[in-house]
């Protein structure tokens, strides 16, 4: 079994090194989608080295984004979600992130992927 990193070596750590070390420290049985949507979602968050923000769009067809980077993951709410809704939506993004395997969400809730800035690839 490999030798994970000290918290002071995680701090240290490249930031394009962060993510690839996040996916590579959970284990494959958490990398499901039972056990995303059934984890307590502050402990899913510390896992995957993610965090949500509640951020001030006006689009009112905006409800939730996620940005993968190698620093980690950051998903992105809408003011204006219930609080099931801010529980659902970054388990659900957060499973997207992954590649695992989902049913699609109805309208108006379709999930995109594209790139944060134009000309930049997602």
């Amino acid at each position: 079994m490999p030798v994970q990193p000290t918290a002071r070596e995680r701090e240290t750590i490249c930031e394009t090194d962060r993510l690839h070390m996040t996916a590579t420290r959970v284990p494959v049985e958490h990398k499901t989608a039972d056990y995303i949507f059934e984890t307590d979602l502050g402990a899913l968050l510390a896992e995957y080295d993610a965090e949500t923000r509640v951020v001030g769009f006006t689009d009112a067809e905006f409800f939730a984004g996620s940005v993968v980077r190698g620093s980690g993951i950051v998903i992105l709410l809408s003011p204006n979600l219930s609080q099931y809704e801010r529980d659902f939506f970054p388990r659900y993004l957060l499973c997207q992130a992954l590649g695992l395997d989902l049913t699609p969400l109805p309208t108006p809730f379709a999930v995109e992927v594209g790139p944060l800035l134009p000309g930049v690839p997602a």
